[in-house]
């Protein structure tokens, strides 16, 4: 490990950053300034190069009418669904304003879906053909909830689908991360929050309570870095965007995520520092992104 060049970047991310943050009383824990919009501009198209659909989703969607992108973030999907799909109107949701040009059947609404579905018009109960949302992991509390939630929103008949991490690593298939102290801080945090960070691999279980039926799961591996990519060349662009981002977000998240919970601007500090070093340059280092679809009966 280079650690010349972990220090350099601590310095030049506290030096030249000042990220801002959601004003709101959601659970989201990332900035929301114009590095992160790059980031997710940059997260979004590769993962479309991942899953290698253009839009990158998984249900089985016949001339659906209305769409909901949740938690739309730049509207990059939401756009690529508004293209795919031109004679339905899609809505994409997010905590920010989305600064981009809209077309004739795209509509952006600010605010916490949770507090919208039912409320607002345009996201009355039943309808709606499919609900779409990912990566909400480090922003959602009470998840069973909000898959019942997302699911009143759709008709009879219509898809949901929820793509969504687990918060751990694995070096060359086994887990590596469990014993980390900054990884065991933020889990422990999120518990007390009520947020679900294993909620990847438990959406299927949520989907079923919720009362979706035809639940299926894809497992994508998500590799931190390009090592893979000589196996699975649709993996270089968001490899090497995981690789070199994964230790920024947990070096902007932690201080947010453990706010009142005791520790010192040193021990975040540590925490930052480890982060930085155990997420990045190590080959055979993967996370796991799944995909979960259910059909409301």
């Amino acid at each position: 490990m280079d650690t010349s060049w972990e220090k350099t970047i601590n310095a030049n991310e506290s030096q030249y950053r000042n990220p801002t943050y959601h004003t709101t009383d959601a659970g989201y824990v990332l900035p929301n300034d114009a590095v992160e919009y790059d980031r997710l501009e940059e997260q979004a198209i590769g993962f479309t190069e991942m899953i290698q659909k253009n839009p990158p989703i998984h249900a089985p969607l016949e001339n659906p009418q209305q769409l909901v992108d949740i938690g739309c973030g730049t509207g990059h999907l939401t756009r690529q669904l508004a293209d795919k799909y031109p004679t339905a109107h899609v809505y994409g949701i997010d905590l920010s304003p989305v600064h981009i040009p809209t077309s004739q059947n795209v509509e952006f609404i600010l605010g916490d879906v949770r507090k919208l579905i039912g409320s607002d018009p345009r996201l009355a109960y039943e309808s709606t053909d499919f609900v779409f949302s990912r990566l909400l992991f480090m922003g959602m509390t009470d998840w069973p909830k909000y898959v019942r939630d997302t699911v009143s929103l759709v008709r009879p008949g219509g898809w949901v689908e929820m793509q969504d991490l687990v918060f751990e690593l694995y070096l060359h298939g086994s887990p590596c991360s469990d014993d980390w102290e900054w990884m065991k801080a933020i889990n422990t945090a999120a518990q007390e929050k009520g947020m679900d960070l294993q909620c990847g691999k438990n959406i299927a279980r949520y989907m079923e309570e919720a009362g979706l039926e035809d639940i299926v799961v894809k497992e994508y591996r998500l590799p931190c870095g390009t090592w893979l990519t000589e196996q699975k060349p649709e993996t270089k662009r968001i490899g090497a965007s995981t690789g070199r981002e994964y230790g920024r977000i947990v070096y902007y998240m932690l201080p947010k995520m453990l706010q009142g919970k005791g520790y010192t601007e040193e021990q975040l500090d540590v925490f930052r520092e480890s982060a930085l070093r155990d997420s990045t340059g190590r080959d055979g280092l993967e996370t796991k992104l799944y995909v979960t679809i259910g059909r409301k009966p």
